[in-house]
């Protein structure tokens, strides 16, 4: 009986903490998505403009150009899933801590914007 109690206790905590990793996993793998569809055109820009337009291009421009329709949509896949699964944790009655809700929208503004570099300048 005590193992029925203690199992039920504890799974909506472990569920809560998934709901609470969920957004930032997102917003994280959308982050790193879209830097990697920004980093075929606009990162070697971005770079030009401090002197190291040469170092940009001959480090990124090889490697992830091939890959970089996959990166932008595995990007707004993510970005826009971590937005989703943040709205619905702030919709319902489970609420997270502010500090992570405002780095997961920090984290999906930083990705949404890598993303829209990475769609201009591709």
């Amino acid at each position: 009986m005590s193992d029925d109690v203690k199992s039920k206790t504890a799974l909506p905590a472990h569920f809560a903490s998934l709901r609470a990793i969920g957004p930032i996993a997102f917003a994280a793998g959308g982050v790193a998505a879209a830097f990697g569809a920004a980093s075929c055109c606009a990162i070697p820009m971005l770079l030009g403009g401090f002197g190291l337009g040469g170092l940009g291009s001959a480090l990124f421009m090889p490697m992830l150009a091939p890959f970089q329709s996959y990166l932008i949509g595995a990007a707004a896949a993510c970005l826009l899933a971590g937005g989703l699964l943040l709205w619905r944790r702030r919709s319902c009655a489970c609420h997270g801590t502010r500090t992570a809700t405002t780095m997961t929208l920090i984290g999906l503004a930083l990705g949404t914007a890598l993303l829209t570099l990475g769609l201009t300048y591709g």
